[in-house]
């Protein structure tokens, strides 16, 4: 059983992380100049949504399955909460294919030393809106 109990959940913490990421000073300067526009599909429940980095913002569900993206990437939404909580070693998660990354992969991994600096956020938003029990102890 999932985490999350439905795509609107994901959306709500998992897209609300990135809609931060998005407007992140380091994540700016660190996608300046590219194209990086992530498709993030998410298995359990369900759920899609593209970043648009160079635009600076998130889609989510129906509006974002026809956009166009430079990445693909897809795990599970559990796994989307562990990583943003530090605890998904990505690389590792990587070689064991419970992550699957496709496309322009150097420039979504130049990301990836960035976002341990939203892991307190996330837990923060989490505590914020009540979800405790979505904390990984």
């Amino acid at each position: 059983m999932s985490t999350f109990a439905n795509a609107d959940e994901v959306y709500t913490y998992i897209g609300g992380i990135f809609d931060i990421a998005t407007k992140e000073p380091a994540f700016i300067e660190a996608t300046k100049g590219t194209d990086l526009v992530v498709e993030l599909i998410q298995t359990d429940p369900d759920a899609i949504m593209v970043i648009d980095f160079p635009g600076r913002k998130v889609t989510t569900g129906a509006a974002a399955k026809d956009l166009d993206s430079t990445v693909r990437l897809r795990m599970s939404s559990d796994n989307s909460n562990k990583f943003w909580q530090g605890k998904l070693n990505f690389t590792l998660a990587m070689a064991q294919r419970k992550v699957k990354l496709d496309g322009k992969r150097s420039a979504a991994l130049k990301l990836l030393p960035l976002t341990s600096g939203l892991f307190g956020v996330y837990k923060q938003l989490l505590v914020d809106n009540g979800r405790d029990d979505l904390l990984i102890r």
